[in-house]
């Protein structure tokens, strides 16, 4: 059987994160995000329809084999009839009245008309269940706002999923820290920035927000003055939050042009996040006594928490998934169809490992008519001798653009679209920031072996977490001189862990390894401000020559140098 899991409409202008999974017969074959495609960050306002064209064109599937399209919100018209199915709870609906406007070109091309509508958050849940290999686990989702919640608890057992709990939208989490980066001066998409300034700054007993285990109940802090917990849209609750912060926070007016004046307010939003987070854990544990989380949803991407939740929630097994914000419930919509029409999906075998790269396939041909197009000078080597001559770059200080084969999907470069850097000097950092037009204060991340998370005496990598750069880490004090660019100011890195491998980046990093001694990269997403990361060749190729700071490019088998 053949299916489509699908988020994303272009007559919803609030829409973003569109994206396409493509499974067959229970296993997903392929994923790619619609921003990718149209070059716009977080493809806001679109469907996914570029996204699906070339997805199937890669994999040689044409539209009339699609025999299921599953959607990743349930935006069925109203009056469309509710099925109630056994397994999936908060109820199904199929209909074909969207399907010319979500893929208004493909329509009348594909084998079925029709699109079920799934909860928003139960494909949170399943993308992540189904992309893990526990048989029984609980899942906390906790994002912006999803259908007609913030946060849900599910338990899942042999594919059949519960809804434990859901908590209304006014305790968004997601809102509450997006409308707390867009008081910083960060930007309502600055999540990732605020995580970042919240290391500078000292916390107070301020908590915002607070969630009790016992009576699975929300509050707000006391102190707060407003009337925070009745906002009836996205737009409102957004804009009651920053009345609140502009009334109770310092340094309460918008004249501050200094990110470090925000980081003490920072560090106060950072830890309520953490404990809200701990004590919904705790919630889903007492509902349902089971020893294995997994996380998702947009928050379920600040790592500070989920590092917390993994050390001390009480669960034997903590895990995430590639993609827990929008763009990833395409998995679970296109796995629950499947089971919705009798194939029943499994969890991941233990011994696959955790699936990373998603995207279509590069045709070595590609390559080279990028580079042809582009006048490049690139040099063919055998792997061996073009993992060196990367691995001796890097270990020189310079910027290596890397850009091998199916890209990984979701917001994190695990090796497949990435700007790579020796972490030893912390000036190669102020390069790679040029590259990106970040803020100089930003923490990067750290891609690593298991050996280079023991050779820097660093917590122990988390499965399901840390092969997703979704948590954090602390590197032993008398360590951080050897990867001082991919430690932040509190002792911490995002790392990624990378199995060995005798090709990709695990070859790459033991090359470093033979290099420097360390089998680890300060690794960035291959993309400059305000845009996707690359896609294509041509993509990477026009990164490398509108960035001067970049040194060589590496699309094996060739090497691209700046001279």
């Amino acid at each position: 059987m053949i299916v489509l899991g699908l988020v994303g409409r272009p007559d919803v202008p609030g829409c973003h994160d569109g994206a396409v999974c493509l499974a067959v017969d229970g296993k997903v074959v392929g994923a790619l995000e619609q921003e990718r495609v149209s070059r716009r960050r977080h493809a806001p306002g679109e469907g996914p329809e570029d996204a699906v064209r070339v997805l199937l064109d890669a994999f040689g599937v044409h539209p009339r084999e699609i025999q299921a399209i599953g959607y990743a919100w349930a935006d069925a018209p109203p009056g469309t009839p509710v099925t109630e199915a056994p397994g999936i709870p908060c109820g199904v609906h199929v209909t074909d009245a969207l399907t010319g406007t979500i893929l208004p070109n493909l329509a009348s091309r594909l084998g079925t008309r029709d699109i079920t509508f799934f909860d928003h958050h139960l494909c949170h849940a399943a993308g992540a269940y189904f992309l893990n290999p526990y048989a029984r686990a609980d899942i906390l989702v906790a994002d912006g706002w999803g259908g007609d919640g913030s946060t849900s608890l599910f338990h899942a057992d042999h594919g059949r999923f519960r809804l434990l709990e859901r908590y209304d939208k006014c305790w968004s989490l997601g809102m509450f820290y997006g409308a707390a980066a867009a008081y910083a001066k960060l930007g309502w998409w600055g999540a990732g920035k605020l995580m970042g300034l919240s290391s500078y700054g000292r916390t107070s007993d301020m908590r915002f927000l607070s969630f009790d285990a016992a009576t699975g109940g929300f509050s707000l802090d006391p102190r707060l003055r407003g009337d925070l917990a009745g906002g009836p849209s996205w737009e409102k609750l957004g804009k009651q939050w920053l009345a609140a912060f502009e009334e109770n926070v310092f340094p309460y007016t918008d004249s501050s042009a200094n990110a470090f004046d925000y980081a003490p307010f920072a560090a106060d939003a950072q830890l309520t996040v953490e404990e809200a987070g701990l004590a919904l854990a705790a919630r889903a544990r007492r509902l349902s006594g089971e020893d294995t989380l997994l996380l998702s949803g947009g928050v379920a991407l600040n790592a500070h928490m989920n590092r917390r939740i993994a050390l001390e929630s009480g669960y034997a097994r903590v895990s995430g998934t590639v993609a827990p914000n929008d763009g990833g419930t395409v998995f679970g919509a296109a796995l629950l169809a499947e089971a919705l029409f009798g194939n029943m999906p499994a969890p991941l075998p233990a011994e696959a490992g955790q699936p990373v790269f998603f995207g279509p396939p590069v045709p070595a041909r590609a390559v080279e008519k990028a580079l042809e197009r582009a006048g490049c000078t690139a040099v063919a080597l055998e792997q061996d001798r073009l993992l060196s001559e990367v691995a001796a770059a890097i270990a020189q200080g310079e910027v290596v653009a890397w850009f091998d084969g199916p890209n990984e999907f979701g917001p994190r470069a695990l090796g497949a679209r990435s700007l790579l850097a020796s972490p030893r000097h912390r000036t190669t950092l102020d390069r790679l920031n040029r590259v990106k037009g970040r803020e100089p204060w930003r923490p990067a991340a750290l891609s690593l072996t298991a050996e280079g998370f023991r050779a820097l005496d660093m917590e122990p990598p988390v499965q399901g977490l840390s092969d997703y750069m979704l948590n954090m880490h602390l590197v032993g004090r008398e360590r951080i001189e050897r990867a001082p660019a991919g430690v932040h100011v509190d002792r911490t890195t995002r790392a990624q862990l990378v199995p060995d491998a005798d090709s990709g980046f695990g070859a790459l990093l033991g090359a470093v390894a033979e290099e420097t001694g360390l089998p680890g990269v300060v690794n960035t997403s291959l993309n400059i401000k305000g845009e996707p990361m690359v896609l294509t060749p041509e993509q990477g190729v026009d990164l490398m020559v509108a960035s001067p700071d970049i040194d060589l490019l590496a699309m094996p088998p060739y090497l691209v140098r700046r001279s």
